[in-house]
């Protein structure tokens, strides 16, 4: 049986992308920032772009690729965590005057990371399964009404379970469920901002990659880490004949 591989050009750039902002959030997420007379996390201003490049990759190569980007970036995000733990705990000279800086930066990153975790395989997950069966529902149209749509719950449920995770116990109850709701609002007015470079980047990567992908027998699971489809059903992509490579 003949097996379809396609030649990606830019996906392993926007991986790396992907990534890079990820990490972003992990270590800014306890910057605490001012923003009128209210107060949020850094990471909140970065937040949205991650959930961008996700609807974007998504939207290009589809739920699988989409999960797979996922899955990698949970991985490496834990190396992250545990390498910056364990290296920043090795004894330090006694008249170095920095490893309090250390322990207040990056002493809470497995915390972090495993918050992160819940909320990415809650919300991410929802968020590309909701693009995903969108797309097909509306027949590839409306990217930007589906990405504002997926990235509004997406968000939420992440925000939600991120935020309780991370901060319950290191901030008063009623600072966290503030810093909570004002990082969701930011991130509402953010996206409709953000959605009109996603959408040209969505058709700039699908002209240039010759490629548009549906959904239509994929499976969803979102824990089956292997990029190959054993439904015994074809997926359906829309793409040129010169980008195929036949086994």
């Amino acid at each position: 049986m003949q097996q379809i591989k396609i030649q990606y050009k830019y996906l392993t750039f926007l991986s790396m992308l992907y990534m890079t902002i990820k990490l972003t959030t992990v270590v800014l997420i306890y910057k605490v920032i001012k923003i009128g007379h209210f107060s949020a996390s850094a990471s909140t201003l970065v937040m949205p772009l991650w959930f961008m490049l996700g609807d974007i990759i998504t939207e290009v190569y589809g739920y699988k690729i989409a999960r797979h980007v996922i899955w990698m970036a949970i991985l490496c995000q834990f190396i992250f965590a545990f390498l910056c733990y364990a290296l920043i705990n090795l004894n330090a000279p006694l008249l170095w005057p920095h490893q309090e800086a250390f322990n207040q930066v990056l002493g809470k990153l497995p915390r972090v990371a495993l918050a992160s975790f819940l909320a990415i395989t809650c919300g991410a997950f929802l968020n590309a399964y909701t693009i995903s069966k969108w797309k097909i529902l509306l027949r590839g149209k409306y990217f930007w009404l589906r990405s504002l749509g997926a990235s509004a719950v997406g968000e939420l449920i992440f925000t939600i379970i991120a935020y309780i995770t991370e901060f319950l116990g290191v901030t008063p109850l009623s600072n966290l469920l503030q810093l909570m709701a004002i990082s969701y609002i930011i991130k509402i007015v953010l996206n409709p901002i953000l959605v009109i470079p996603s959408m040209f980047i969505a058709f700039v990567l699908k002209q240039l990659e010759n490629l548009d992908t549906y959904d239509y027998s994929t499976n969803f699971n979102p824990f089956k880490f292997t990029l190959e489809d054993t439904s015994g059903q074809p997926e359906k992509i829309a793409t040129s004949t010169n980008k195929l490579i036949l086994e």
